[in-house]
């Protein structure tokens, strides 16, 4: 930092940006690297190269490890142990909507589809949201701001998705484990 700070000038606000903005440059080109190489991370979600983070018409390529796929398959026929009512909104991968690593998890898990982030579920923790998604399952992975103790927020690939989702109340989510 002591570089930012003496060489630029800068003040702490664009330090931070600068340093996020590094972060996303890097891990672009980690996926990058992955996507080019996928023979040495099997199983590991990858996006497609040549597409822009900003770029948020087109959702990312993600790959989904086949055995999660079998395990969100399988939770499809059990019975909820509990059901909540949860206000939900929607995220997306983008350094402004996380913490600054946006295709990480809090877990430290990937971004896919079927993640959602809740603070007052257990990682790992399965849900259905029968009257907007039907039988799929979504697993949580994630965390969001303290200050949404009872909300549920579903990962999506672009921020168009995101806006057209908004925001919905009295959502009923089925917990299953």
């Amino acid at each position: 930092m002591g570089i930012l700070t003496n060489t630029f000038n800068l003040s702490p606000r664009q330090r931070k940006t600068v340093v996020v903005l590094i972060a996303v440059l890097l891990l672009t080109s980690v996926r990058v690297q992955a996507a080019e190489n996928r023979d040495i991370l099997p199983g590991v979600a990858l996006w497609e190269t040549g597409q822009s983070m900003a770029d948020d018409s087109e959702p990312l390529g993600i790959v989904v490890p086949e055995r999660l796929e079998g395990e969100l398959k399988a939770a499809k026929d059990v019975p909820p142990k509990s059901v909540r009512y949860v206000t939900m909104t929607a995220y997306s991968s983008l350094p402004w909507q996380t913490d600054g690593s946006p295709f990480i998890t809090a877990d430290g898990s990937y971004v896919r589809d079927g993640i959602v982030a809740a603070n007052f579920l257990k990682f790992g923790t399965k849900i259905r949201i029968p009257e907007l998604f039907g039988d799929k399952v979504f697993e949580v992975h994630d965390r969001m701001n303290p200050r949404f103790p009872n909300r549920v927020d579903i990962w999506m690939p672009t921020v168009e998705s995101n806006r057209q989702f908004g925001i919905k109340h009295n959502v009923r989510i089925e917990i299953l484990r």
